[in-house]
């Protein structure tokens, strides 16, 4: 069977409780090819991991902070390549510091992430 014809080889993670977001990283990372997956539990997160790792992991920064603050340093350990993008208010920047420290690749506030997903998948697809 052709490639096409066995849906997507790569996924992007969303760690977070908001199912908004996953809609919209849906409307972006689909069409480009990629699988969409939402992870609420560390556990679900690992699970996700463990079929494929991602080739993109979005943090919600409002999600449960002991899910995020634990799978962010442990991904970081376990695979250093991976894009970890995480996102929160504006007004946050204690957390947005927060999740840089623990190993996100970039800490953007929701307004931002909300203008540049489309940039990020496509520069994930270029590569």
């Amino acid at each position: 069977m052709p490639e096409a014809e066995m849906g997507p080889t790569q996924t992007i993670v969303l760690v977070g409780q908001n199912l908004y977001f996953l809609g919209q990283v849906e409307n972006i990372a689909e069409p480009r090819g990629y699988e969409t997956l939402r992870a609420t539990t560390e556990e679900a997160f690992w699970r996700h991991y463990n079929r494929r790792p991602p080739s993109l992991v979005l943090v919600d920064l409002e999600g449960e902070q002991p899910v995020w603050t634990s799978v962010v340093p442990a991904l970081r350990s376990e695979n250093p390549d991976t894009p970890i993008i995480a996102f929160g208010p504006h007004e946050d920047t204690a957390t947005m510091d927060q999740a840089r420290t623990l190993g996100c690749s970039a800490a953007m506030s929701k307004g931002e992430f909300h203008r540049d997903l489309a940039k990020i998948v496509d520069e994930l697809v270029s590569g």
